[in-house]
């Protein structure tokens, strides 16, 4: 391993024990956590839902207004209205930053508190520089390369926590920390998330089931949007919870195991992990 790297940790901890503690951690706190993480995807996805209602104008419309692209080829693309499009390119560093903010403040106090969510837009124009250069990065080597694309999302997938402990870093320290702490720690990072996966399918089925009612012909499509917003809260929790997770696997590469954890709040953490070894 080059000398560099030896200051990081390989995160060797199973992602079961690492939910499992994150449950623990959160007895009786985790509704009232979920609920800052639904106002925060509520935010991040509802506004441009409804802003898309009065401004339907799609990428397939623009397309087809000003270029001479194949007609046929162009019905075989998605359509994203671009008001939605345009939303999340200029806020999407900000809720990444928001959620980091909001999860190592709960993780590190064990105190649910609201304002951390509002504390990225004090850092709106390095939190937007940030998502656009990793989002080029990322979409550059996908188009070329599925998988360099996915290495390259997994390498940046700690930019924002690290952000968010540090806003003085430049941008490029930032992309480069976060993938020198990925290193070696890849695979462990996807099978934390794959262990999430009961979790995803379960928050989807609210989804699934309205998903016909939604787009039913009788429906207009104010009724439509609200139904499908509705059926959008569970998974907004399950995200939240998911994010649980990921923000104590980027606190196990920061402190180096469970037993390290010394700051308030790590109690349930430790406790744990010392009755896992005896």
């Amino acid at each position: 391993m080059p000398e560099e790297l030896k200051r990081y940790y390989i995160v060797k901890e199973h992602p079961i024990r690492i939910i499992n503690k994150c449950k623990v951690h959160s007895k009786g706190t985790l509704v009232s956590f979920l609920v800052g993480f639904c106002i925060l995807y509520a935010v991040a996805n509802w506004v441009p839902q409804i802003m898309a209602l009065y401004f339907p104008a799609t990428n397939i419309d623009l397309l087809t207004r000003y270029s001479d692209a194949d007609p046929v080829l162009l019905s075989k693309l998605p359509a994203t209205p671009l008001v939605v499009f345009f939303y999340l390119m200029l806020f999407n560093g900000v809720f990444k930053l928001s959620e980091c903010l909001y999860a190592l403040t709960y993780i590190r106090n064990r105190v649910v508190d609201y304002r951390a969510l509002g504390e990225s837009l004090n850092y709106y124009f390095k939190a937007f520089g940030l998502f656009l250069v990793q989002t080029l990065v990322v979409s550059f080597w996908t188009m070329f390369f599925i998988v360099p694309g996915i290495l390259a999302a997994l390498n940046f997938s700690q930019s924002f926590y690290i952000f968010a402990d540090d806003p003085d870093k430049s941008i490029p320290e930032i992309l480069t920390e976060s993938k020198m702490m990925m290193y070696g720690n890849r695979m462990n990072y996807v099978r934390l998330i794959v262990c999430y996966v009961p979790y995803i399918l379960l928050g989807y089925v609210p989804a699934f089931l309205l998903a016909d009612l939604a787009a039913s012909a009788s429906m207009n499509q104010t009724a439509a949007t609200l139904i499908s917003m509705l059926a959008d809260i569970p998974m907004f929790a399950v995200y939240g919870f998911i994010c649980l997770g990921r923000t104590v696997f980027y606190e196990l590469m920061i402190n180096k195991g469970f037993a390290h954890f010394r700051y308030a709040g790590q109690e349930a953490f430790r406790e744990l992990e010392q009755a896992d070894q005896q």
